[in-house]
């Protein structure tokens, strides 16, 4: 039987682990911001209560038909909510933030971009 591999122009999961997040085969050691075509490194780092809205300007600063519509949040190992101001900053902004662990976080970006729906996730490591 002859086998293709699948190729796509966006950013996919291909590994998720504790301490490590694969995307497109790349290994990242650090929380990360997706979107369907870039990878922001070292997107944030501190307590989930620190994060502002001004951690997720690179979602608006690119280009405009980029910018989603849904964010995938996983909040580390287990599912806590960031401040919910935040929320509503997003929501100004005409983003919905979907919050979840990480693990979840990737499956569901997973299924998203693979429908070509508008989104991004933010994903904070599990520590190893």
């Amino acid at each position: 039987m002859k086998m293709h591999l699948e190729t796509s122009d966006q950013n996919l999961i291909s590994n998720y682990g504790k301490g490590v997040l694969s995307v497109n085969g790349q290994d990242y050691r650090r929380n990360i911001l997706i979107t369907q075509t870039r990878v922001v490194e070292d997107w944030f780092s501190g307590e989930l209560s620190e994060l502002t809205l001004e951690h997720f300007n690179p979602l608006f600063d690119g280009v405009e038909k980029e910018q989603p519509e849904i964010v995938v949040l996983g909040s580390g190992h287990l599912h806590q909510f960031p401040d919910f101001s935040l929320i509503a900053e997003l929501k100004q902004r005409g983003v919905a933030l979907e919050v979840m662990n990480t693990r979840a976080a990737c499956r569901t970006y997973s299924v998203l971009v693979n429908e070509y729906r508008p989104v991004a996730a933010a994903l904070i490591q599990i520590a190893e």
